[in-house]
């Protein structure tokens, strides 16, 4: 999944800095690369529609580590590891059973929706369809996997950073990373991490229209991410101009900088969470696109995002 969003990254970075003939070019090298990467990881032949050796490894290691028994205590776990494990338990049954639905969720649904994705995305040959191909991934993997984690808050941040302060899974061990795993731990500040990921998550977790229930905000973030699709389409077209509010030209000197933050060894998360929160801003909040963008839910989705940002000054931490 990270490779596929590194690659959208790259494909919007490619069109603001590119001529239109050298942009026509990177999209169908583009295309070719998403369907390539995303053919070699399927499968039809086996259960999970995932190759071979994956589906194995899901099947035969991931699911006793995953899916463990709550009621019983917990004296091995080859890669979820007991302290992790415990961890999760102890934030309730809700939380206890989040690992196992993320792994049913991997092995059950995740290769049909790529295979959607793929027909969708490359509907037609030499042009891709990120709005449709987003609006896939947004309703059938960000969706119910937001679900799982917003049941699980605020619990999850907690049993997220126990499970990486305390790691104990089998395989640590088995590799002899052990001890450089405790040395690289003990260097990082986990409880500003913690906070980041708070920050980063519970916005999307807040529910919907301010009524406590089971809706969350997620929905109206999908349909914003689908809208930004659309706008990443019309990143390539020729005819769309750089000034344009339907599409990301006219955020080129940001959206560049983001991606060199991005880029940097010497990587400074507070940097660039402060780029990426400017970039959307340029996004939204420009006074000649608030027609553009501000429909229902691209706002909604905006004003949570950055309403949560503020009320806890996380970008301070």
């Amino acid at each position: 999944r990270m490779r596929l969003v590194s690659c959208l990254l790259l494909a919007l970075c490619s069109s603001l800095v590119l001529g239109q003939e050298d942009t026509d070019d990177f999209a169908l090298g583009f295309e070719v690369m998403v369907m390539e990467w995303v053919g070699s990881i399927l499968d039809n032949s086996t259960e999970s529609g995932f190759y071979t050796e994956f589906d194995s490894y899901l099947t035969t290691e991931l699911e006793q580590s995953f899916c463990f028994d709550i009621a019983e205590e917990c004296t091995d776990s080859e890669y979820l590891g007991c302290a992790c494990t415990n961890a999760f338990k102890e934030q309730g049954d809700t939380c206890a059973k989040m690992p196992c639905a993320v792994y049913k969720f991997l092995y059950k649904e995740l290769a049909d929706i790529l295979v959607d994705f793929l027909a969708d995305i490359l509907a037609e040959q030499g042009t891709m369809n990120l709005e449709q191909g987003i609006e896939i991934l947004g309703s059938n993997v960000y969706v119910p996997l937001m679900s799982i984690f917003c049941n699980c808050t605020p619990g999850i941040y907690e049993a997220t950073f126990q499970c990486i302060r305390n790691y104990d899974g089998d395989i640590l061990e088995e590799s002899g990373m052990g001890a450089m795993y405790r040395v690289i731990v003990g260097m990082l500040d986990l409880d500003s991490m913690q906070n980041i990921m708070a920050a980063l998550l519970e916005p999307h977790c807040q529910p919907a229209d301010g009524v406590d229930g089971e809706n969350f905000c997620f929905d109206k973030f999908a349909k914003m991410f689908t809208t930004w699709g659309a706008m990443m389409d019309n990143t390539f077209k020729p005819f769309v101009g750089t000034k344009s509010c339907d599409a990301f030209k006219r955020v080129k000197s940001e959206f560049m900088r983001f991606g060199k933050m991005m880029d940097s060894p010497n990587m400074n998360v507070k940097k660039i969470l402060k780029s990426y929160v400017a970039l959307e801003k340029k996004i939204m909040c420009n006074s000649k696109c608030q027609e553009t963008m501000l429909n229902p839910s691209t706002a909604a989705a905006h004003r949570t995002y950055l309403g949560y940002t503020r009320s806890t000054n996380w970008l301070t931490t």
